[in-house]
């Protein structure tokens, strides 16, 4: 009986011991097989870039053309009949295959392929290929022109081409991890035979080294006999350990990206539970914090989202639609959900939000811009054409109507001019790069201005008054400066009432110049204010081209201000004024 549960023992030991070698075994050599093909993945990225550099580089205007030169460069960087290069057109339809130059149809469906279709940069897939009959690595790389997506490119090679360079270096692996279990196994069975505390000191680590790799457990226990043991078995808990730490790191770091992207990302269980949502997706939808027991319906109230999200699965996997939200603030969002199930985990869906809210405001802004800007410059080109045509068609030679229509043509000429030239400063945005900055004197750059006004001044019988130091230097850039102060004095000479006074007061520190200008006119109303330094936004629309402002001016003043740094406000109040002031600072 003893002698057969001593077998027992042994036998048990053994088959521990072989179970713990295969295990460890499998786990190696599958974070051995993921790094060879993570490596093996890079090294064709790198080769797939090439390729698309070069094949961008004969790309024309109207897109990707499959030239026999094309074919050619292809074919000549097929070093290896392992390697394999497909070029498709930006939908996935085959233009040409190095392996079967006939191979023709569709490859949309192929996950590498989906990738790229997406808008991702990078697609790669492990996977059996229907044409080769072997396990293939893929890797595809959209093919860029102006910002859109002409073509895709896809190189693969097969597993086996690869994977036999790294055989050595398994089996080296397997060599040392076969020593190791080896020497255990001895180990276990002295310390079997011996019948000692030693074996319940190493039983505990070593299953808890296989229910828990991520853990490096230790023997903390001395003894001289049992020493080597003890510190095998360590230093196969740090390696286990750190090779399984460094296949969750790779997990780690999916999502240390995904929380830091600016593109909102999240995904759903099968049982509609939020499992993921990033910081970004969190902020466009108004929730903060989430549990795995979570279910997304109790975060996201939006109902046009939640249709988004019923309406993808396994029939129509993917969903994509732009969405105008109101809450939890108003927004456009690009949406884009995505069913997906692999064969050996559950369902999930995948959301990615893209934020088009600033977009969809430049547009706008772009759209009433152009359309502006066709409007003012339509009225005086209408005008100087019509008394152009009038004139030549016999009222020249009445000299009091030349007169007359010269006059009104130069007033039209000028306020073209004006406009174009006010286009122009708009155009440079405050990028201009910054010259030296020179010292002006303030009272003199006021009085300056304000006296290239003295006809509108003495027509409307306004009076300007200037109230700071003298003299005041102030450092700045004229070319910014000189502008603002200009816009703003005629601005308040244009919508000033007659026999009326302008006041220009400023104030000169060692930190800031603030300066501001009063007029006595049309009443500006607090929902106006907001939007009077907006592109052509006129206050009073029907006096606005009688008075010779073009709209731009106000516009100007801002943009140039925030150029130097600072900031301009305004405050009206009916039959007080309307006051504009400027806080520039003193440093640049």
């Amino acid at each position: 009986m003893r002698t057969q549960r001593k077998r027992f023992e042994f036998v048990l030991s053994l088959v521990v011991v072989l179970l713990l070698f295969i295990g460890s075994w499998l786990t190696i050599n599958h974070f051995f097989k993921e790094e060879v093909i993570q490596q093996q993945t890079e090294y064709l990225q790198k080769n797939g870039s090439l390729i698309v550099t070069q094949l961008e580089n004969r790309t024309i205007d109207e897109g990707l053309e499959v030239t026999d030169e094309i074919k050619q460069m292809l074919n000549d960087f097929v070093t290896d009949e392992t390697e394999r290069i497909t070029l498709m057109d930006r939908d996935g339809t085959i233009l040409y295959d190095s392996y079967d130059p006939t191979l023709m149809g569709e490859r949309n469906d192929r996950p590498e392929i989906q990738a790229i279709l997406s808008g991702n940069s990078l697609g790669s897939s492990l996977r059996q290929s229907a044409t080769l009959g072997e396990e293939l690595l893929y890797v595809a790389l959209p093919i860029i022109l102006d910002n859109q997506r002409i073509g895709i490119l896809r190189i693969s090679e097969t597993t086996a081409g690869f994977a036999s360079s790294a055989e050595n270096f398994r089996r080296s692996i397997l060599f040392v991890l076969t020593i190791a279990f080896i020497i255990i196994a001895l180990m276990v069975l002295y310390l079997i035979r011996q019948k000692n505390r030693p074996m319940e000191t190493v039983l505990p680590v070593l299953k808890k080294m296989v229910d828990h790799p991520e853990v490096s457990s230790n023997i903390l226990e001395a003894s001289n006999q049992w020493e080597e043991l003890y510190l095998t078995i360590n230093q196969l808990s740090e390696k286990m350990s750190s090779t399984y730490l460094a296949y969750t790191s790779t997990e780690n770091q999916f999502y240390t990206l995904l929380n830091d992207l600016m593109i909102g990302v999240f995904i759903i269980d099968e049982e509609d539970q939020l499992k993921f949502a990033n910081p970004k997706i969190r902020e466009h939808l108004g929730f903060t914090a989430i549990d795995e027991t979570t279910v997304y319906t109790d975060v996201i109230e939006d109902p046009q989202l939640i249709r988004l999200i019923h309406q993808a699965t396994s029939e129509h996997p993917l969903v994509h639609e732009i969405l105008k939200m109101k809450f939890p603030k108003e927004q456009v969002l690009d949406i884009s959900i995505r069913y997906v199930q692999d064969e050996n985990q559950a369902p999930q869906l995948i959301g990615i939000a893209y934020d088009l809210t600033r977009v969809k405001q430049l547009e706008k802004l772009q759209r009433d811009f152009v359309g502006n800007v066709s409007h003012e410059l339509k009225t005086p080109v209408t005008s100087l054409i019509g008394f152009t045509e009038t004139l030549l068609d016999g009222a020249k030679e009445d000299p009091v109507t030349l007169t007359e229509f010269l006059l009104i043509m130069q007033k039209d000429a000028k306020r073209l001019q004006q406009l174009i030239q006010e286009i122009i400063q708009l155009s440079q945005d405050g990028k201009t790069v910054l010259a030296e900055p020179e010292s002006i004197e303030l009272h003199q750059l006021f009085t300056t201005i304000s006296g290239n006004y003295r006809r509108k001044i003495a027509e409307k019988n306004l009076t300007i008054t200037i109230d700071g130091p003298e003299p005041a230097y102030f450092v700045t850039q004229p070319k910014f400066f000189q502008p603002i102060v200009k816009n703003l004095i005629e601005n308040a000479i244009n919508y000033s009432f007659e026999e009326t006074t302008i006041t220009i007061a400023y104030q000169l520190t060692t930190a800031q110049l603030i300066f501001s200008i009063t007029d006595i006119g049309i009443e500006i109303d607090e929902e106006e204010q907001e939007r009077i330094f907006e592109r052509f936004y006129r206050v009073d629309k029907a006096r606005g081209r009688d008075s010779g402002g073009t709209g731009l001016g106000l516009a100007i003043v801002q943009e140039y201000t925030t150029a130097l740094g600072g900031k301009v406000t305004v405050s009206s109040r009916l039959n007080q004024g309307t006051i504009f002031t400027v806080t520039l600072p003193t440093h640049l």
